[in-house]
């Protein structure tokens, strides 16, 4: 496992980028005043916004394979260059989030193997079955559930620049969370019986993953107060992601025959 870093090459591909997103300069850079905040706050912040930066490239991966995925299966051209589209997305929030880390004091060390960062499928399986295990898991389960984590972000957030980063996040965020159910509209009819169950059982899987974030023994940074105006939550952030797991993502999966078990949900709160 070696260090997770990034590089930024500027010039014609910068440009490009910020062409499509434009906007980053306009934020409050400069601003932060971290004296303000207690030494742990600053150093939970600098931890928090460093897994947001491998979380969002990782994000990319996600949706990059389930892109290539959707062309592999046929899916409607229009649904592809969207999920194409939020490929670049991620990697502005990427950038977004690597330069706050760095206004926050710079990142705390991560190390992962980037060859392994790309989500792994059922072996075997069809190209319209990969495709649907990846909507369901990046896009059905993950992207739903940080719409409510960044939205709580946002409402406790003192700092403009925070408030201006989580601002962009969250504009992206919705459309990220519906691309899955979208994909699911046009290939559920498609989808055998064995293959739905399937998808239910990977995603409670992947909800198991993601519970210690709402579960009353999360306590962040090892016991000290969250920072919660540098980008942290509470017990009410905690308590609208679970909320999510049975609004934003059971309810709708099962209309598509999708039923995640119930009580699996239920040992997970």
């Amino acid at each position: 496992m070696i260090p997770f870093e990034l590089s930024w090459r500027g010039g014609a591909t910068e440009a490009r980028l910020h062409k499509v997103r434009p906007g980053i300069e306009t934020l409050p850079w400069g601003s932060l005043d971290l004296a303000r905040y207690p030494a742990a706050h600053g150093i939970e912040a600098r931890r928090i916004w460093s897994n947001g930066v491998f979380t969002e490239y990782a994000s990319a991966a996600a949706f990059s394979a389930l892109t290539t995925s959707m062309l592999a299966c046929g899916a409607p051209v229009d649904l592809i260059a969207m999920s194409a589209d939020i490929v670049v997305d991620e990697l502005f929030h990427v950038e977004l989030s690597a330069r706050l880390t760095m206004e926050l004091g710079g990142a705390v060390p991560l190390g992962f193997d980037l060859a392994a960062i790309a989500p792994v499928t059922t072996p075997g399986a069809r190209p319209l079955m990969r495709a649907a295990e990846i909507a369901v898991t990046t896009s059905c389960v993950s992207e739903s559930l940080s719409v409510p984590a960044m939205a709580r972000s946002r409402a406790l957030a003192g700092e403009p620049l925070i408030k201006g980063v989580l601002d962009r996040l969250l504009a992206d965020e919705g459309p990220h969370a519906r691309l899955g159910f979208w994909f699911l509209d046009w290939a559920n009819e498609q989808l055998t019986d064995t293959e739905r169950g399937q998808l239910a059982r990977i995603a409670g899987e992947t909800i198991e993953v993601y519970a210690p974030l709402w579960q009353e023994d999360a306590d962040g940074c090892g016991g000290c107060p969250l920072p919660t105006g540098l980008g942290g939550h509470d017990a009410v952030g905690r308590a609208a992601l679970r909320k999510a797991v049975d609004v934003a993502i059971a309810t709708p999966l099962a209309r598509y025959g999708i039923a995640i078990d119930r009580d699996r949900l239920a040992a997970i709160a």
